[in-house]
């Protein structure tokens, strides 16, 4: 992979909602050079989506934990509700709550969980 490739993909992850002019000037090449890049990018797979990543401190959140999944494939559906049903009971008498689950790529996991804590802890 190219080092603007790289550039841009780390300035994307930063911010995605920056105009291709905004990104240009942030990597250091031209407009025309960026957009073309990002389509070829998005087409060859390496930009998958745009997402956004909520203020989780002005939700009311005070930790927040990533927990990393590599889910086998072909999980029948028994198994994944008493998966699910096991989470919840396990996370059910703790300070935690999971607050968004999501499936992607990456680190060799196939999704990530993100938990949290709506009090603070006094130790």
């Amino acid at each position: 992979m190219k080092d603007i490739e790289l550039k841009l993909i780390s300035e994307l992850m930063k911010n995605s909602r920056r105009s291709d002019r905004e990104l240009a000037k942030a990597v250091g090449a031209s407009q025309p050079t960026v957009s073309r890049t990002i389509k070829r990018l998005e087409k060859e797979g390496y930009i998958k989506e745009y997402t956004i990543m909520p203020d989780f401190q002005k939700l009311g959140f005070h930790l927040l934990a990533l927990t990393f999944v590599r889910l086998r494939q072909g999980l029948s559906k028994e198994t994944s509700e008493k998966a699910r049903v096991v989470a919840k009971e396990s996370l059910a008498n703790s300070h935690y709550e999971i607050i968004m689950l999501e499936r992607g790529l990456g680190l060799n996991h196939t999704g990530v969980m993100f938990h949290a804590m709506k009090t603070t802890l006094h130790i």
